[in-house]
């Protein structure tokens, strides 16, 4: 545990000393990340309600601090874009110093004008430490629902997610797409050990008219995923998932969109005496797009391996997420000084069993966040932030999410110097049949606090 205060203290002063980015107006920039919290929860291990086994910790608050120092280097020629960047996430507890954490995060995008009809987009993803009920890297309005470990101890992962999108503009009205994605992520805790590995790809068409446009999609992935619990048989299961998706969009006027999709899924075991599944899958999406900032409303029903459980999941969720400026103190509609980030919904997970092919029990998640920012100067923002959590998981359910309610409140403070980019990774998928708000390729997305914006 001492080299892990030695680090988490080192990290810290690393956020305060390091020296001011470099911003050139040619092809790179270089630029220095900095991120500190204070938040107070009150249900610092996530510990349920009720232990009737009586051998988890006991329930209490701590004020808890963050510390996240980075790096960021970007780099532009003609036809392509990159961005490197690294983070180091310390976590300090008040009262609990043996609960100190570190989280090591770096990443690679770039974007590739292949030729005067292709796009190329491509990004990988790296990251290890130990694994926190806690973690506040996401944005208020990022627009996900999802379970957490509760009460986990001593946890530590490692994750890798590899990604490759090609589009084709083969008519004005028809574009072609394929994909390939890579990713693995592996727990180990006392006790239970837990990996999971997918590699697949995808290929789809898309046809616009004025206002509409229709598009199709299939995959497939080769999955396997282990859990390995202490006096118990290996769970091991190999399989291939393949999935068929029709989807319709429709702009209203210049503000608003919309989406609806339906498809299936289906899960081809490997192993022998496993049985086939297959489930439907169904979506709707709803989206405001203003000068500055959008929101969206979006209901689905998923199938998907959820690799930090090592379990295949059918997931029906509800939510609802924002990003909007506030009136006061703006400069202009494109530079808000005050902003409002939200997400709150519901979703509900069940566990599907592959050798018998029947859907078990699993847990409900519901999840509230809410964020105002205020933007000091470019680059530099201040947030106050609350997040509440309740997750009911069902008794029976053969996983390590268990039942909590957690509240946090905190304060942050984000920068990044110096602030303008000399290059960033464009936005080019859009809900918008117009695509009027994709991001033109050679310019900044946005200013570093808007969405899409190369906030830290």
């Amino acid at each position: 545990m001492s080299r892990v205060r030695i680090c988490v203290v080192a990290a810290a002063v690393a956020g305060v000393a390091s020296p001011v980015g470099v911003a050139h107006a040619g092809g790179y920039s270089l630029h220095v990340l900095a991120n500190g919290q204070v938040a107070w929860t009150d249900n610092l291990f996530s510990v349920p309600d009720q232990d009737p086994s009586g051998v988890l910790p006991e329930r209490e608050g701590d004020v808890y601090y963050q510390f996240r120092p980075g790096a960021l280097g970007t780099y532009e020629t003609p036809r392509s874009v990159h961005m490197l960047s690294y983070d180091l996430e310390a976590n300090l507890y008040t009262r609990h110093n043996e609960a100190w954490s570190l989280q090591h995060i770096a990443s690679w995008r770039a974007f590739f004008l292949t030729s005067p009809r292709t796009e190329l987009g491509t990004s990988a993803q790296f990251s290890t430490g130990a694994l926190t009920t806690l973690s506040t890297r996401g944005a208020a309005s990022d627009g996900t629902v999802t379970g957490l470990p509760s009460a986990s101890g001593e946890s530590q992962f490692t994750s890798i997610d590899v990604g490759q999108n090609l589009s084709y503009t083969a008519t004005q009205a028809l574009r072609l797409t394929q994909g390939a994605r890579g990713r693995s992520f592996s727990t180990e805790s006392i006790g239970t050990e837990t990996t999971g590995i997918e590699i697949g790809g995808n290929v789809g068409i898309d046809r616009t008219w004025r206002y509409s446009a229709a598009s199709m999609q299939l995959s497939s992935s080769f999955v396997t995923l282990e859990r390995i619990v202490a006096m118990t048989p290996v769970e091991s299961n190999d399989q291939v998932n393949a999935s068929a998706i029709v989807s319709w969009r429709r702009d209203f006027g210049p503000r608003w969109s919309s989406l609806l999709d339906a498809g299936a899924t289906g899960i081809i075991p490997l192993d022998e005496g496993d049985q086939l599944v297959v489930q439907p899958t169904v979506g709707a999406q709803l989206g405001y797009f203003p000068n500055w900032g959008n929101a969206g409303l979006n209901l689905r029903r998923s199938v998907a391996p959820n690799l930090y459980l090592a379990q295949n999941t059918i997931s029906d969720s509800a939510i609802v997420h924002a990003w909007l400026p506030l009136p006061w103190l703006a400069r202009d509609v494109h530079r808000p000084r005050l902003t409002l980030q939200t997400t709150a919904g519901a979703q509900r997970t069940r566990l599907i069993d592959t050798a018998t092919g029947d859907v078990d029990s699993g847990f409900d998640v519901f999840s509230g966040d809410l964020a105002i920012n205020y933007a000091m100067r470019d680059g530099v923002t201040v947030s106050l932030r609350a997040q509440h959590l309740r997750q009911v998981a069902a008794e029976d359910a053969s996983m390590e999410v268990l039942g909590y309610n957690r509240n946090t409140v905190m304060i942050s403070i984000t920068g990044r110097f110096p602030d303008r980019l000399a290059a960033e990774v464009p936005t080019r998928e859009s809900l918008r049949v117009d695509r009027s708000n994709v991001t033109p390729v050679g310019e900044e997305a946005a200013p570093a606090q808007a969405p899409g914006g190369g906030g830290s």
